[in-house]
């Protein structure tokens, strides 16, 4: 008997937080039970990748779509909604995914087609562009949307259908850090400049879930528009402006870029693109320690590009307002680097112990800074204590095999009822060289073992005589 045809194949790939909202999920759900029942003639293939670094979840998305020997790749960021109306019965909405695949086979050309989605916030605008005579990308107005079929220069990330043949001509990586230009403008200028055609089909909405879990459709979007204008005073044109001159991330930059004698925003953002970490250059040093002394100013611009970015902000807002600063404190910032949570503490009159190698580039800044800022009585850089909270920021998933051994010494120094700050439970990013320790549950049972228990995943205490049941 012949060889039965095998069913196209897509991969359906999700750069995603730890968190996703309770919308997202259900509607999802919803969507592969749609496509499983009602579009028989594809197979499907899931790929979730940790969104830390996004450039490195479309890539490792990429590679499991060629590692299953797919046909198509549908990325769908984790904050969208695709049946936004909430009909909750079966729905042509979920039909979506075949109706892009049908454009790209009718035009050979065609490799990248997206859905209509709107912006979060500000002027909730489409997330389609199209490009200048200048060469620069412009947001399309309203006007432009045809409500069918239409070629752009760029669609979406968020809802993107790729023809997998691609692949074979756009050698890798496809997607790199985010300095210039986000992932989405990135694989459709590479579309483009080999030749082929990008569009959206703006007859497929599908709705974005707002923050406070409200979802920006083509109905509530004009008043989402009036209600973020009335708490905004300026329009945000750059990074600069998304913090006022006196903030602690701004004047993180601001001593950073006098330190390195960087003049602009885009150096930095060039130097931390430059800054891409292998793991066989880090196993030809002798130690960790070297390998850290090696990475130079590079080093530095990473880390501030990286605590710039919109989530790692959001980030800091939430950490800097857990200790309280009104009472007199003595914390430490383990494997600080350029330490802008633990500075800002100490520029809010904390005491800090600042711990990382000597030598290495972003913790000599903070050294340097300590003094150019007139706080160097408040700051020391040994291990001591007793402490009464420990910073852990970016911290446990640098360290080598003898984290356990580190670990034990850094958390003896911790009082009774003192508190231990971390991210290290919402790193999953094993993507990154860097990042080789990453065992979370190896972790949090070896922190339990020395009295420490947690409120969550973020803020641990010290309780010597055990944590009540």
């Amino acid at each position: 008997m012949p060889e039965k045809e095998r069913n196209e194949r897509i991969c359906i790939g999700i750069p995603c937080y730890a968190s996703v909202s309770p919308e997202t999920l259900m509607d999802y759900m919803r969507f592969t039970f749609h496509i499983g029942r009602r579009l028989p003639q594809y197979d499907i293939f899931l790929a979730i990748k940790t969104k830390s670094e996004q450039f490195r979840a479309r890539n490792g998305i990429v590679e499991a779509a060629l590692q299953q020997d797919c046909d198509w790749l549908l990325m769908l960021d984790d904050d969208h909604i695709i049946d936004w109306e909430d009909v909750q019965t079966p729905t042509e909405r979920y039909d979506f995914v075949d109706k892009l695949i049908k454009h790209m086979r009718a035009d050979p050309k065609l490799k990248i087609v997206g859905a209509l989605y709107y912006h979060r916030g500000g002027q909730c605008s489409p997330v389609i562009l199209k490009e200048g005579k200048d060469g620069g990308y412009y947001w399309i107005g309203d006007n432009e949307i045809e409500g069918k079929l239409q070629e752009v220069a760029v669609t979406g990330g968020g809802c993107m259908m790729i023809d997998m043949e691609i692949f074979n001509v756009i050698p890798s990586p496809w997607f790199q850090i985010e300095n210039t230009y986000g992932t989405d403008i990135q694989i459709c200028q590479l579309a483009r400049d080999h030749g082929f055609k990008v569009a959206c089909d703006t007859s497929v909405v599908v709705g974005h879930v707002l923050n406070r879990r409200e979802i920006v459709t083509p109905k509530n979007r004009l008043r989402i528009t009036l209600d973020t204008a009335k708490n905004v005073t300026g329009i945000r044109k750059q990074i600069d402006s998304d913090w006022i001159s006196q903030s602690a991330l701004q004047l993180y930059k601001a001593d950073a870029m006098e330190y390195a004698g960087w003049k602009s925003w885009d150096e930095i953002v060039k130097l931390a693109a430059e800054y891409q970490p292998a793991r066989k250059e880090m196993d030809s040093y002798s130690s960790l320690a070297e390998y850290y002394r090696s990475r130079g100013p590079k080093q530095l611009a990473r880390q501030i590009f990286f605590h710039f970015k919109i989530e790692m902000v959001k980030a800091f807002e939430g950490f800097a307002s857990l200790i309280d600063v009104g009472k007199a404190g003595y914390g430490l910032d383990f494997c600080c680097g350029s330490a802008p949570l633990g500075f800002d503490y100490v520029m809010r009159g904390q005491k800090m112990d600042f711990v990382d190698i000597d030598g290495a580039y972003a913790y000599e800044f903070t050294k340097w800074r300590a003094k150019h800022r007139g706080v160097e009585d408040q700051c020391g850089w040994k291990l001591k204590g007793p402490y009464d909270y420990i910073l852990l920021m970016d911290a446990l998933e640098h360290l080598g095999d003898d984290w356990r051994e580190v670990l034990t010494d850094v958390l003896s120094r911790l009082r009774n009822g003192g508190a231990v700050l971390t991210n290290y439970f919402n790193i999953t990013d094993i993507d990154n060289p860097e990042h080789i320790n990453i065992r979370h549950e190896e972790a949090r049972k070896f922190i339990t073992e020395h009295s420490i228990y947690p409120l969550n995943l973020n803020v641990w205490i010290k309780r010597e005589w055990g944590w009540p049941e």
